[in-house]
């Protein structure tokens, strides 16, 4: 048996650019149906002040894509969007707001502070107002990452950095030495007012959470260790209020985490490979998070650079998934991060059932 699965030779894999010179950290929505949203960072490289956030459409499953519509453009480097649904409809995109550095990417503190910002939008995304800070203030300057999601008619956004701003207690998770809190808040009101944190862990940050067909939340998340940055999962069974560690999934230099949950339950999580052979990889739970099968995915192996992943899925109606990552880099500038190289937005469209089916006959 191999220990690889291909998406790309699944029987109706497709394989898009849905935007060139731009798309870091992307994120979609569903709008109802095959229809997409996805917000991603445009105007500068990895880093820096020309950074805006921007937002593209997809009418036909990810297929195709319209040209950007910019969200976001201040003065200083607007980056790390975080996009989802309100239960009124409505769209909420936060942000963070960085002013910390220079031009040429010096960190520099005295230049700005930063913030943390919501963005909405009441026509499906095609016009945005509202841009202000987050009224949390206890957790201004902290950055949010992923995707909005809706449990029980609460908004919660996961969002990690800064100082704690509550104090962890047996239900917080730690990895490691490091002490970055990563923390879920909710909101009632359709994301106008939010509030009511859970400090999850402290030495993880970016991060992603499904909610399993038991009822428990599985979390998992990036470390801060730059010598390992590998992924951790811990488990919430009282609605993300506390957790408990189950451990470390991946190996090192695989994150951030994207969690999709299957037709028949099982559980996909994506990432990116950030040495090489540099891509986009998965894993498969058929345990609710518990343990993952060795076998791997591939969605890409053939990346040019290192600054790449930061996939987003969307499961549709029919059946389908569609996954978006960028790429950042050439063989010669594989760590660009001030200065953008040859950036694109790929999104894979592929079908959940022969996935599975293709799984199982190797199993």
């Amino acid at each position: 048996m191999s220990n690889k699965l291909d998406v790309r030779l699944l029987p109706g894999t497709r394989t898009v650019d849905a935007v060139t010179g731009q798309g870091y950290f992307p994120v979609i929505t569903r709008l109802g149906g095959s229809e997409l949203l996805m917000a991603y960072r445009g105007g500068a490289a990895h880093m820096g002040l020309g950074g805006r956030l921007d937002v593209g459409r997809s009418t036909d499953g990810g297929l195709n894509w319209s040209a950007p519509v910019t969200v976001a453009d201040s003065e200083r480097d607007d980056r790390n969007p975080a996009l989802g649904m309100a239960p009124d409809g409505a769209l909420v995109l936060a942000y963070h707001w960085q002013g910390s550095y220079d031009e040429e990417g010096a960190w520099k503190p005295e230049m700005g502070r930063a913030d943390t910002r919501v963005v909405f939008s009441t026509d499906g995304g095609r016009a945005w107002t509202g841009d202000e800070l987050i009224d949390y203030t206890p957790i201004n300057g902290a950055s949010p990452f992923g995707k909005i999601f809706t449990a029980g008619g609460v908004m919660h956004m996961l969002i990690y950095g800064g100082s704690p701003c509550c104090e962890p207690g047996e239900g917080t998770v730690r990895v490691g030495p490091a002490t970055t809190p990563t923390y879920i808040l909710r909101s009632k009101d359709n994301g106008r007012s939010w509030g009511d944190p859970t400090l999850v862990a402290l030495g993880l940050n970016e991060s992603d959470v499904a909610i399993l067909p038991d009822g428990r939340w599985l979390f998992v998340a990036r470390s801060e260790n730059r010598a390992e940055q590998a992924l951790y999962s811990c488990v919430s069974e009282d609605s993300g209020y506390t957790w408990r560690g189950i451990g470390r999934i991946t190996d090192a230099k695989k994150h951030p985490p994207d969690l999709t949950l299957l037709p028949n339950g099982w559980l996909l999580l994506v990432f990116g490979r950030r040495h090489p052979p540099f891509g986009v990889e998965g894993l498969i739970s058929r345990d609710g998070g518990t343990t993952w099968d060795e076998r791997r995915l591939v969605l890409d192996d053939s990346l040019p650079g290192g600054d790449i992943g930061y996939p987003s899925t969307a499961r549709l109606d029919d059946g389908r998934l569609v996954t978006a990552y960028y790429t950042a880099g050439t063989p010669d500038r594989q760590w660009e991060m001030f200065r953008a190289a040859d950036v694109a937005c790929k999104v894979v469209s592929y079908d959940a059932s022969s996935l599975i089916y293709h799984w199982n006959k190797s199993v």
